[in-house]
C-alpha cells in the first residue's frame, strides 16, 4: 500500500461495482479517492447475470475491455413459463445484449482498473467508526491489526444491503427467501424462468460450467418445504422438475432478500450509494446495472458540492434521482407481479405483492416525507403505444411548406439537469405527449432552441439544427418534435 494523503477529497466504503464506477468516475475528474475493502479479492459472487445496459456503463467508464473475457457467457437464450401456466416460450439471446460473467473475476479486474487510476486501496480493512468534525468525516479504520485514521470531506457508503441497519431502512417490498445451488452440467446451454404459485424459479449457465437454479419464496413456505427444500420447490415446476435428482446431494445456500430504501441516504456528507441507498425486487435482475448507473449520478452530485460546498443542489438532485428510481421501480415491480400469475388474487405470494404499499408512518424522515409527497402526487398516466419506424423524409414533406410554431401546450419548468459534469438548473419542457419534463433532446437544449423557432420553416429549422449536427439526426430530431406535436403548423 502506498502512502497514504493525509486529507481525501471522497473516501468510499466497498469494492463493489457501485463503488468502483464512483472512484473511477470521481479520479477522471481530478480528485483525490480513497477506498476500504472488507474482503480479500478475489471472493466469490452471486450476481453474475447483467442486463444489457451494462455494456454502455462499462464504455462511459473506458473500462469496456473487462467485458470481453472468453469465459463470459453472451447472449443465452431462455425458456419461459411466465402468465399462463400451460404455455412455455423462447426468448432468443439477443445480440449485444444481457452477459453472464465471473463476477469474482470482474469486480477484482475493475478494481485493478480503478487502482491504475490513481484509487488509493485498503484492502482487508473494516470502517470501527465515523466522526464528523467541522466540514470533514473523521474514518477510524482497522487494516488487519493496524489502526488507520483517515480524514475525508465526503464519504460514500457502498457496502451494500450490510451497509444499512434494520432501523435505518424503509421497505419497498415485502422480503423474499432465495434458495440456490449448482449442477455441474455444461450440457444446458439457455435459460429457465418459470412463475408458480409459491414463488418464481430462475436457472442459468455460470462461470466454470456449472449451472445455477434459484428460487424466489416467501420466508415462510421455505419453512414449509423446509424437508426437501429447494428440490420441494421445484417440483412443482415444468422446466425445474427434471433437475430434482441431479440436486439432491448438493448445498443449498438461502438468503434473506429485502428490498429498501435508505431513510438517511445523504446525511451531512456521508452518501449512500448503490444496494446501501437502495435495493431493487430481484425479478428486475437488473441490480448490478441500475448501482452503476445510480453511482453515475451521484458522482455528479459529489462534483458539484466539491466545487461549491454552499450550494443545495446536489443533495437535493441526489434525492430526487434516488426518489423517481424508487417510485419507478416500486410502481413496475407491483404492475409486473400483478400480471405475472394467472391466479394472482388466490395466490399469497403474487397478491401480497401485487397490492404492496409504502408505510412511512414509523419510518419518517426528511427524505421519506419527501418520497411520500411524490408518491401522492397524482401523475397521469400514459399508453405507451408500439408506433413503427417513420419514414422521416416523407413526414417533413408534409410540412415542408408549413410554418412551424411552438404547440400552445407547451409549457415550461425549471429542473435540475447536468452540464459539464455538474448539476444545474435549466428549463424543460412539459406536454401531455412527454412522460417526463425534458431538458435535452439528443444533447440538444430544447428551451434554447424551441423559444426562436417560432414562424419558421421547415427548412429553415432543419439548418439551423444542421449547423452542431449531422442532418440526418437533425431530420430525426424535428420529426419527433412534430409526431409527438411539440411543434405544429400555424395553420
Amino acid at each position: 500500500m502506498n502512502t497514504l494523503p493525509e486529507h481525501f477529497d471522497v473516501f468510499i466504503l466497498g469494492a463493489g461495482p457501485a463503488g468502483l464506477c464512483a472512484a473511477i468516475r470521481l479520479l477522471d475528474m481530478g480528485y483525490v479517492v480513497g477506498m476500504i475493502e472488507q474482503e480479500q479479492f478475489p471472493r466469490p459472487q452471486i450476481g453474475e447475470s447483467l442486463s444489457p445496459g451494462i455494456h454502455n456503463i462499462f464504455e462511459y467508464l473506458n473500462a469496456a475491455h473487462l467485458l470481453e473475457d472468453s469465459t463470459y457467457i453472451k447472449n443465452i437464450p431462455a425458456k419461459i413459463i411466465w402468465e399462463s401456466k400451460e404455455h412455455s416460450y423462447d426468448r432468443p439471446g439477443p445480440d449485444n445484449g444481457g452477459i453472464v460473467v465471473d463476477r469474482s473475476k470482474l469486480d477484482q479486474e475493475l478494481l485493478k482498473f480503478a487502482v491504475s487510476k490513481g484509487l488509493h486501496l485498503i484492502q482487508p480493512a473494516k470502517l470501527r467508526q465515523a466522526i464528523h468534525s467541522g466540514n470533514d468525516w473523521i474514518l477510524e479504520i482497522l487494516n488487519r491489526s493496524a489502526g488507520i485514521s483517515i480524514h475525508s470531506k465526503i464519504v460514500l457508503d457502498a457496502r451494500g444491503r450490510k451497509g444499512t441497519l434494520l432501523n435505518e431502512r424503509l421497505p419497498i417490498a415485502p422480503s423474499v427467501v432465495a434458495a440456490w445451488t449448482h449442477i455441474d452440467d455444461a450440457v444446458v446451454k439457455e435459460s429457465f424462468i418459470e412463475a408458480f404459485a409459491e414463488g418464481w424459479l430462475w436457472g442459468s449457465p455460470v462461470s466454470v460450467n456449472r449451472y445455477r437454479i434459484m428460487a424466489f419464496t416467501d420466508p415462510g413456505t421455505l419453512k414449509e418445504n423446509s424437508g426437501s427444500h429447494l428440490s420441494g420447490l421445484m417440483s412443482k415446476t415444468a422446466l425445474f422438475a427434471p433437475f430434482v435428482n441431479k440436486i439432491r446431494n448438493s448445498s443449498i445456500e438461502t438468503c434473506l432478500v429485502s428490498s429498501f430504501v435508505a431513510l438517511a441516504p445523504w446525511n451531512k456528507q456521508f452518501v449512500k450509494i448503490g444496494e446501501a441507498a437502495f435495493t431493487l425486487d430481484p425479478l428486475s435482475s437488473t441490480g448490478v446495472e441500475k448501482a452503476m448507473r445510480f453511482s453515475l449520478q451521484v458522482a455528479i452530485a459529489i462534483n458539484t458540492y466539491l466545487k461549491d460546498p454552499q450550494s443545495e443542489h446536489p443533495k437535493n438532485f441526489y434525492e430526487e434521482k434516488l426518489i423517481e428510481s424508487v417510485v419507478s421501480h416500486t410502481n413496475w415491480t407491483a404492475d409486473y407481479y400483478r400480471k405475472a400469475w394467472p391466479d394472482c388474487k388466490t395466490a399469497a405470494f403474487w397478491m401480497k405483492r401485487a397490492s404492496f404499499q409504502l408505510d412511512i408512518s414509523k419510518s419518517k424522515s426528511d427524505f421519506t416525507l419527501k418520497l411520500e409527497k411524490v408518491l401522492n402526487n397524482d401523475r397521469p398516466v400514459f399508453e405507451k403505444k408500439q408506433v413503427g419506424p417513420i419514414p422521416v423524409d416523407y413526414f417533413l414533406s408534409r410540412f415542408w411548406n408549413e410554418k412551424i410554431v411552438v404547440s400552445p401546450h407547451v409549457s415550461f419548468k425549471a429542473v435540475y439537469a447536468i452540464d459539464h459534469d455538474c448539476v444545474v438548473i435549466k428549463r424543460a419542457i412539459i406536454h401531455p405527449n412527454l412522460e417526463l419534463p425534458l431538458v435535452y433532446l439528443d444533447q440538444l437544449e430544447l428551451y434554447s432552441f424551441l423559444k426562436d423557432i417560432n414562424g419558421s420553416a421547415i427548412s429553415n429549422i432543419l439548418d439551423s439544427l444542421n449547423r452542431s449536427m449531422a442532418m440526418e439526426k437533425s431530420k430525426k430530431m424535428l420529426v419527433f418534435l412534430l409526431s409527438n406535436r411539440l411543434l405544429v403548423p400555424t395553420r
